[in-house]
């Protein structure tokens, strides 16, 4: 900044004219100050006034040195000296504990006559001082003088996706890594939001972080948030979040940080699969069966809420693999398996409890609606078809039901009535005689 040139004023006028006073208070970085041979104020302008801790103190026939804290003042003060002796000086002062960086011009305030040419044995009346805070300023000098190779090594080369944020959520600044883990280019990043990627359901999922630590309750947080890559498909990421403030802790910009845990996730669902379910039929094991079978005896009882629980079991199971081995008797399961899954409504939860026996939960349907569904499911059994050679096999199924509502005890109660229903379905087939011609 330049040094302030030295100023004339008529000696009758106290302070600049209405117009020139305007035009200075809307100034909108710079504190113009004058002031007397005494050091006290004539005026004092500028919008940065306004964000003074107490622009009163700045008022007219108040001491200069007031306004500002002692260690500041004790470095302004010869400036102002300095004017009054008809010198004009500029210093960059930081705070203490540097806080803040201020850029300060003192020249001279001379009298004007305006029957006489202004020279330098004009006299001096005070001086006019111009305080401009430079601290974003050097603090980016401060950043762009750091050599390069300690910046790439601590940013670039960083092993996982790293970027700065605005407090719009905008990107400033990202490396090689984030640019890799979203499929966007560096020149395609800078300046989207990161919300803009994010799936839905995970765009606000990290509010309450953010607000404690905007509000220095926190340092930093972890989330995980699901995002859309370049190609378009969903990944998952690790979020970590830090905050860079300035000197008077008011919020700069985020530190975002991204580690790809697609990979982990895709583990983690397959491992969790295996666990629930069935390996050779992919329907739900008996341990996650049973679990949803709670659930569902839960909310009967709390909500009165009607449903139906059916056990199925394939009729002469043992015959097949003993007589075709046990090829021919996976092949059976998994058709009974698919027939089932096609056949029922997707609310409807299908398992393979154990060996040959399934079990089926009909939300929201009573007994005599679940009779029905047996009815079809029988026929739907027949229907299949399972290669032996030359030949085919038509599995057949019993199914026992147990009505699930507000009297239901427990799980384990339905499945042994339910089974109890399923074994007298299979004796009733065994004492009822073959058709004729059959």
């Amino acid at each position: 900044m330049s040094a302030s040139p030295t100023v004339q004023v008529d000696p009758l006028s106290a302070s600049a004219d209405e117009a020139s006073a305007a035009a200075l208070r809307e100034l909108p970085e710079a504190l113009i100050l004058t002031f007397d041979q005494e050091l006290r104020f004539v005026l004092a302008a500028g919008q940065a006034l306004e964000r003074k801790g107490d622009p009163s103190a700045c008022g007219e026939g108040q001491f200069v040195g007031d306004a500002f804290p002692a260690s500041v003042w004790r470095l302004i003060e010869p400036l102002c000296r300095s004017a009054l002796a008809g010198e004009t000086r500029s210093r960059e002062i930081w705070t203490t504990e540097h806080r803040h960086c201020l850029m300060v011009d003192v020249g001279p305030l001379r009298l004007h006559d305006p029957a006489a040419a202004a020279d330098a044995n004009t006299p001096i009346a005070g001086g006019v001082a111009i305080v401009l805070d430079i601290t974003a300023r050097r603090h980016a000098d401060a950043l762009a003088s750091r050599p390069a190779d300690h910046f790439e090594q601590v940013f670039e080369r960083a092993p996982i996706g790293m970027g700065l944020l605005d407090l719009d959520g905008r990107w400033m600044l990202v490396n090689h890594a984030l640019s890799e883990i979203t499929g966007f280019t560096v020149d395609e990043l800078m300046g989207k939001r990161f919300q803009d990627i994010v799936h839905p359901d995970d765009a606000d999922n990290d509010s309450a972080q953010r607000e404690h630590l905007l509000a220095g309750e926190i340092p930093a947080f972890q989330v995980e948030k699901r995002y859309f890559d370049a190609a378009g498909e969903l990944m998952s990421a690790i979020l970590s979040v830090s905050l860079v403030r300035d000197r008077d802790g008011a919020p700069l910009h985020y530190i975002a940080q991204l580690q790809d845990i697609s990979e982990r996730k895709l583990l983690e669902e397959h491992l969790r699969h295996l666990a629930d379910h069935d390996p050779l039929t992919g329907l739900r094991n008996r341990r996650l069966f049973e679990h949803d079978l709670k659930l569902q005896v839960a909310r009967s009882k709390r909500y009165g809420e009607l449903a139906t629980l059916m056990v199925i079991d394939l009729d002469d199971f043992k015959q097949v693999n003993d007589q075709h081995g046990h090829k021919v008797g996976d092949d059976t399961l998994k058709a009974v398996a698919r027939a089932l899954s096609r056949r029922l409504r997707e609310t409807d939860l299908v398992a393979r409890l154990g060996g040959d026996e399934f079990a089926v939960l009909l939300p929201h349907v009573n007994e005599q609606g679940a009779k029905t569904v047996a009815d079809s499911l029988a026929r739907v059994m027949a229907s299949c078809s399972i290669e032996i050679g030359d030949s085919a096999f038509h599995p057949s199924v019993s199914v026992g039901l147990a009505e699930i509502n507000q009297q239901s005890d427990s799980a384990e109660l339905l499945l042994v009535e339910a089974d109890g229903a399923m074994y007298a379905a299979k004796r009733a087939k065994l004492a009822t005689p073959a058709p004729v011609g059959s």
